[in-house]
């Protein structure tokens, strides 16, 4: 039944090839136009399993706070006033955005259509300078000074005041004004709901020092400087501006509603704010001026601009390298037009189905073009090779056709369902990381099978009435086999020596399994990547962004960064409590302590409500000391300046959260104006955060913190996404492997219908295996989130090659002699395929890619040893040739189907 099915496809397109090939086209042309409008995403939360806990803490988070990454513009001049200037300017366009957006939304209500039109929320809110800090600190210095420091004030000041008016006396003969002054300065009582000074209701000054000295400006003058340097400690920027001291570098901070890691949103503010620049004519404000961008949003757009120059040029290097295989192979230009048309439908459906399904698609999935034209090549290579051996015994281009699909069919059908079983394994995971790369790669590599087989035949009948028509040396050469079919004399000496040497080989290859396994327990008790530092891009640290981010690290170092993890309470009174919970989780951390401080919006306060109102109490005292007559008795100017200044305003109150600049009080609000539920755990200077391990201990510190009373807070920062990234490779690898192994152990003996022969594949694919990981283990090559897909895929794609070995070799008789040398060399070719569409993404930027296409092609390449050199020595020792198949010079379906794979 499905032979007659397979027939009358072929046959038809056959009849009507010109049909099929433009049904093929407009395929392409379809799907590819589709897919161009896939979205990149390489925020790292995309490959994380929406379920888990970091997950949803994270997710809970960004909806409350926004992701709050950051985007640094940094001017760099020699003239400091065109370097305000253009900041000022463009300070004005950041805030005129966000004001234009918030009046668009205010003025649309709930019409969801308008305010769509009001563009996307990129902006939180920008930090463009610090005066008003500086402004507010310096109108609350005195609620910021010490009140043993107040206290102390006002008793030096009532008592110079005594001294300057006469009431007590100068033994060292300073000589107090010429004009009288007041007699007696009693102290006022204190007002209702103030504290009392000490000691309680005395009104006379303190007890004169034996030696009384007048002091200039009643001694107020240290408590001037100390009391601005207290108010000063949270501004390190003199002249309001983010710069550096020469003032040659100056900057803005953006913050951002994103997270950061790579998503959309993250290159619409960056191409926004560098629009806004661009309007401004940067070289108008100084000729030699340079504008940069840092921070999280360019590091990560850098990240992922890197990722899918990567993937194209992966892409394109594997696609000339197979063609130029493939070619040389055939002997025939021809053939890349008849193999690359299936390619083409798969690729273009492949993320096709993930545009319709996803919208986008992640890291992993960013480079499986180069995968899919590795691997899915291969089954049109095998049935255009058929095709011509057929064609060189002598059938007629009909007869050819249709039986070189059949005869491919079954061959193929288990290439597909091993390759399938490949990707297949990676979709029952919860890693997105994993699971949206399976689910790809299935459709991809099962729409060139399932395209192969019209669209192949239909070619060759095109292409063999256009070189009917051209002159002899643009023809394809006759197709030409050995006598005894094999394909050159590489194979035929490998087919020759492991028939005479067999247990040479398999010694070899017993050695080789111990040298891999030397270091291999060691190993797989840990074997992930923990430096992130070896997973990004190269490129990325030392050019663009990255010279942006030193750049930046100077201009915004200082107390008024913020640095550290921000996380989100319920309500502000957990604060306290969590903050408490964390410092009790870092004291039992057996590595020993991470966290430094936890910062909270109440560190920015002068202190607690009670705190304040005994500093209010003593002000009020100062304040009533400094009369106009006291003042008027200061003949200096200067001096009685410098004392007016010391003077606590009339309006001066207790400051609450609300009462914060902008510029602070938003680094712990929510988006819904909740003040005080933000807060930042800081870390020790010597903490890497590249260091997976740190981020592991990071996130068992600080995540998901459980209250005394049992109350767990969805508290998480980005080293949750790291730290659940890792465990989700921990689990989810594991299971991927095992669920490929399982299913290709089941396949593998279904198919080879022989106990012996099934365990002999299954023994070369192991041995194939074991010498990637033990490779891996002996060069401490560590598993990532991209690289350890491999795995899996190798169990899949690696059994094809011994298994269409052995499969020749049953179909022969069990001549595995004449079987190695009728499939070696097509066997090779499919290995060299997929090797090149894994080996080409050596040449990335991106190191996690290039730790996949090592890792991937060495596995080829072992899968490819053991398929050529252990399998046929394998079964040359355990197997029993039975004699040739019945007919074999008659029935051209029993002649060798090289792999699919």
């Amino acid at each position: 039944m499905i032979k007659k099915i397979v027939g009358r496809i072929v046959d038809f397109s056959g009849k009507y090839p010109f049909l099929v090939l433009f049904v093929a086209l407009c395929t392409i042309a379809g799907t590819w136009t589709y897919a161009s409008k896939l979205d990149l995403r390489s925020d790292f939360l995309e490959l994380l399993p929406r379920e888990s806990k970091g997950f949803k803490a994270f997710e809970h988070q960004l909806g409350r706070v926004g992701g709050g990454a950051t985007l640094l513009v940094i001017v760099e001049s020699p003239e400091r006033a065109a370097n305000e200037k253009f900041i000022d300017d463009l300070s004005q366009k950041v805030n005129g955005a966000i004001e234009s957006r918030k009046n668009c939304i205010t003025a649309c209500k709930e019409d969801g259509g308008c305010r769509a039109a009001c563009g996307p929320d990129l902006i939180a809110y920008a930090e463009t300078g610090t005066k008003d800090v500086r402004k507010f600190f310096q109108d609350n210095k005195w609620l910021y000074a010490d009140t043993s420091d107040l206290e102390s004030a006002d008793e030096t000041l009532d008592h110079q005041i005594a001294i300057s008016s006469g009431l007590v006396s100068n033994l060292e003969g300073d000589d107090p004004d010429d004009e009288p002054a007041p007699k007696s300065v009693p102290k006022p009582a204190p007002k209702q709901g103030q504290v009392a000074p000490a000691p309680a209701g005395s009104t006379a000054p303190p007890p004169a020092p034996a030696n009384p000295e007048k002091k200039a400006a009643f001694g107020m003058d240290e408590y001037r400087e100390r009391w601005k340097d207290k108010a000063n400690k949270h501004d390190d920027f003199p002249t309001g501006y983010f710069a550096t001291p020469d003032g040659k570098s100056l900057g803005i901070r953006i913050i951002s509603t994103t997270s950061g890691m790579g998503g959309r949103d993250g290159d619409l503010l960056l191409n926004q704010v560098r629009a806004m620049v661009g309007a401004l004519n940067v070289t108008a404000y100084q000729p030699q001026m340079q504008v940069g961008y840092a921070g999280d949003i360019p590091n990560a757009i850098e990240e992922k601009d890197s990722l899918v120059s990567d993937a194209v040029w992966a892409t394109g290097i594997a696609f000339v390298l197979i063609l130029g295989g493939v070619v040389f192979f055939f002997r025939s230009p021809w053939s890349l037009a008849v193999i690359a048309l299936p390619v083409f439908i798969g690729v273009g459906c492949a993320y096709s189905f993930a545009m319709a399904t996803f919208g986008y698609v992640n890291t992993s999935g960013a480079f499986l073009a180069a995968i899919i034209l590795g691997n899915g090549i291969n089954y049109p290579i095998v049935l255009l090779s058929r095709y011509r051996e057929f064609r060189a015994r002598g059938q007629a281009p009909d007869d050819a056709r249709r039986d070189a699909v059949w005869n491919a069919f079954r061959a193929e059908l288990v290439g597909a369902l091993v390759g399938g079983i490949a990707y297949g394994s990676l979709i029952v995971t919860r890693f997105r990381g994993f699971n949206q790369f399976g689910m790809i790669g299935f459709v991809g590599m099962l729409l060139v099978w399932v395209s192969m087989i019209p669209t192949v035949p239909a070619m060759l009948v095109v292409i063999e009435k256009v070189q009917a028509k051209l002159p002899w040396w643009l023809r394809d050469p006759p197709p030409r086999i050995e006598k005894d079919g094999s394909r050159g004399p590489v194979t035929k000496l490998i087919a020759n020596a492991t028939e005479r040497y067999p247990w040479v080989f398999l010694s070899l290859a017993a050695v080789a399994c111990v040298v891999a396994a030397w270091k291999l327990p060691t190993y797989l008790r840990d074997p992930w990547e923990y430096n992130f530092d070896h997973l990004g891009s190269r490129g990325s640290k030392v050019s663009g962004a990255g010279i942006w981010s030193n750049k930046a690290e100077k201009v915004f170092g200082g107390k008024m960064n913020i640095a550290g993890a921000l996380m989100l309470a319920d309500s502000p009174e957990q604060v306290p409590l969590i903050k408490r919970k964390i410092f009790d989780n870092d004291a039992h951390d057996p590595d020993g302590k991470l966290v430094a401080e936890v910062a909270t919006v109440e560190d920015l306060l002068p202190g607690p409500d009670a705190d304040q109102k005994r500093k209010l109490a003593v002000l009020d005292r100062i304040r009533d000391r400094l009369t106009p007559a006291v003042l008027h008795g200061l003949k200096n100017d200067e001096e009685r300046k410098r004392v007016e200044e010391m003077r606590p305003p009339d309006d001066i109150k207790a400051l609450t959260a609300k009462d914060l600049p902008g510029l602070l009080r938003r680094r712990f609000e929510e988006n819904n104006g909740t003040v005080g539920t933000v807060f930042y755990v800081k870390f020790n200077n010597n903490v890497s955060f590249s260091d997976g391990h740190n981020l592991l201990r990071i996130s068992k510190t600080t995540d998901n913190v459980v209250l005394p009373d049992g109350t767990q807070v969805q508290t998480a920062s980005r080293s949750t996404i790291f730290a659940e990234m890792i465990h989700s490779m921990e689990h989810d690898g594991p299971l991927a492997t095992v669920v490929s192994f399982s299913a290709v152990v089941v396949v593998v003996l279904l198919a080879c219908s022989s106990l012996r022969g099934g365990l002999c594949v299954l023994a070369a694919l192991l041995m194939g295996v074991l010498w990637t990981i033990g490779g891996a283990a002996l060069i401490d090559m560590k598993l990532n989130f991209l690289n350890f897909i491999a795995l899996p895929i190798t169990f899949g794609i690696g059994c094809e090659y011994p298994f269409n070995i052995f499969d020749r070799s049953r179909l022969l008789g069990g001549d595995v002699t004449s079987a190695v040398k009728r499939t070696g060399g097509a066997v090779a070719l499919c290995s060299y395929t997929t090797a090149i569409g894994y080996g080409s993404l050596l040449f990335a930027d991106n190191q996690a890619l290039q730790s996949f296409g090592r890792l991937a092609m060495s596995g080829e390449i072992a899968c490819l040893v053991g398929a050529l050199l252990v399998l046929p020595a394998l079964l040359h020792v355990v197997m029993k040739r039975s004699g040739p198949p019945a007919n074999e010079a008659k029935d051209v379906a029993i002649e060798g189907a090289p792999p699919s794979a």
